[in-house]
């Protein structure tokens, strides 16, 4: 039936049916950002995500001072995957807003601080299992666990120009507290902790969507390019139609 359809049209009357065919629709679908747009939110996770790390950092301390006097094995074991953690992505941001070498790759940069800092996110979300063991006072507990969780949303936010960046803070944040809550058998407190995560998680890419349609809004995409190639698929789509007759 279709292909009889087509025998029935003159050339005009497929030319219009391949205006409307399926690769211009595709392409108004598709509204990926510009260029100018992602290398503006690369340039805000720059100038932000360093309030993310000294907010990282002078929790860690305030933590491994804390529980230390109780635990020092657990604290200076603790303390010293965070300060190596720290040091290489503080390392790759200073290299960044320095302009170094690598800042003549900006998306590359982004990848390989995403990379760092979601080794950096473990670790500091980690502090309710490592700093704490099951015997350890519910008081005790309770501020590491809320520490963590304060101070992964905060800096997930700080790192809101670029999703994964965020999510990199944010998902260990959700998980490992949860799992020590579960660990410890306390189901309100991990009815607690998933709350709170879930809040966090939403605020989170809520917030990095907004940061990110403000970006696209002040860089939109050129047209030209996108209606040539409207055109071109168009074009061809009319001339296997053409054929087919």
């Amino acid at each position: 039936m279709a292909r009889s359809s087509l025998h029935s049209k003159n050339v005009r009357e497929l030319q219009r049916l391949a205006q409307d065919a399926s690769p211009i629709r595709r392409l108004h679908r598709r509204k990926s950002p510009s260029r100018m747009a992602m290398l503006e939110l690369i340039d805000l996770l720059s100038r932000w995500s360093a309030i993310g790390l000294a907010m990282i950092a002078g929790l860690s301390i305030y933590l491994a001072i804390t529980v230390g006097s109780t635990y020092p094995t657990r604290a200076a074991s603790w303390t010293a995957l965070i300060l190596a953690a720290s040091w290489v992505c503080r390392r790759l941001h200073s290299q960044f807003r320095a302009g170094d070498i690598i800042a003549s790759q900006p998306f590359h940069w982004r990848a390989s601080y995403t990379s760092c800092l979601s080794v950096l996110g473990v670790i500091f979300a980690s502090a309710p299992i490592l700093l704490t063991p099951a015997s350890a006072p519910p008081v005790m507990y309770l501020q590491v666990a809320a520490i963590v969780l304060f101070g992964s949303f905060a800096a997930a936010m700080v790192h809101c120009a670029h999703l994964p960046t965020a999510a990199a803070l944010a998902l260990p944040a959700a998980i490992l507290p949860a799992l020590s809550a579960l660990r410890m058998g306390d189901m309100a407190l991990l009815v607690a902790i998933i709350s709170i995560s879930a809040m966090g998680l939403a605020i989170t890419y809520g917030v990095s969507r907004t940061v990110a349609a403000d970006a696209a809004r002040r860089n939109p995409r050129t047209t030209r390019g996108m209606m040539d190639t409207g055109k071109a698929g168009a074009t061809s789509v009319a001339e296997r139609a053409v054929n087919a007759v």
